[in-house]
């Protein structure tokens, strides 16, 4: 499977270059190299890599470079620093009104395919519908079902969520439908997905019925690991749970 990578590098003079490539150690190299004399890097020597982002599909990789290319250097040392939580505050508009000014226009269909792409099916699919999927993150929603087994016996006489299915969900949700769509066309049949890691606080509980909405942020994409901050919601705008989760995509032909 072919690799992109947008890259951002530091120059002599602390300004910022970003470039596109299919090696980004190599075309670092290059840069100092001095190989092309017309290059914004060339007089700018020595440069040093501080960030870069894995893309399988080279049309999102370019327009990530693009993008980058229009930030302002506060946003852009947010990144490199992996503040994400100042990201929204140096934009112009906040997170929420970025992902609602995204879901527009939006295709319900590809968020479909999606959903059908993922490796679950009921009992434990969690997904009921997703209303963002970008580069940045996922919006998605799913509904915890009254007669689910589970609630039989978590608790007695008193049905709550385990907390173990608040983190899946966000997982499916946040990380793995966020990994398929960065695998695009590219993603293997019989890809194989591993939660690696998983930091979560509970702050509410979470009744049958209940309608949840799970918002993640990207924190990397790189060499097939995935790591996102995850959200959960209820319906009255609570932060039910938090954290952070990593994951691993491995395809089949990665073990041969």
């Amino acid at each position: 499977m072919k690799k992109y990578f947008v890259y951002i590098l530091l120059c002599s003079d602390r300004s910022y270059y970003t470039g596109v490539t299919n090696d980004v150690y190599l075309r670092e190299e290059q840069h100092n190299k001095g190989i092309d004399k017309k290059a914004y890097t060339f007089n700018r020597r020595p440069v040093k890599l501080v960030w870069f982002q894995e893309f399988v599909n080279p049309d999102r990789a370019i327009a990530k470079e693009k993008q980058l290319k229009g930030w302002s250097r506060k946003k852009k040392e947010a990144l490199i620093n992996n503040n994400l939580e100042g990201l929204p505050e140096l934009s112009r508009n906040s997170l929420r009104q970025h992902f609602d000014k995204l879901s527009v226009t939006a295709q319900t269909d590809n968020f479909q395919s999606i959903i059908e792409k993922l490796p679950y099916q009921n009992p434990f699919l969690f997904v009921d519908s997703l209303s963002v999927v970008n580069e940045n993150g996922v919006v998605g929603e799913y509904t915890f079902k009254a007669d689910a087994g589970f609630y039989k016996g978590h608790f007695k006489n008193f049905p709550v969520t385990p907390g173990v299915l608040l983190t899946e969900c966000c997982a499916q949700i946040g990380l793995v439908c966020l990994g398929i769509y960065f695998l695009g066309k590219d993603m293997d049949k019989d890809l194989k997905i591993g939660l690696s890691s998983s930091d979560m606080e509970f702050l509410q509980p979470v009744y049958p019925n209940e309608r949840v909405t799970v918002r993640s942020e990207l924190v990397y994409f790189r060499f097939h690991k995935l790591k996102c901050k995850v959200k959960m919601y209820n319906a009255k705008n609570e932060v039910v749970c938090k954290g952070v989760i990593s994951g691993m995509f491995k395809a089949s032909h990665d073990e041969k």
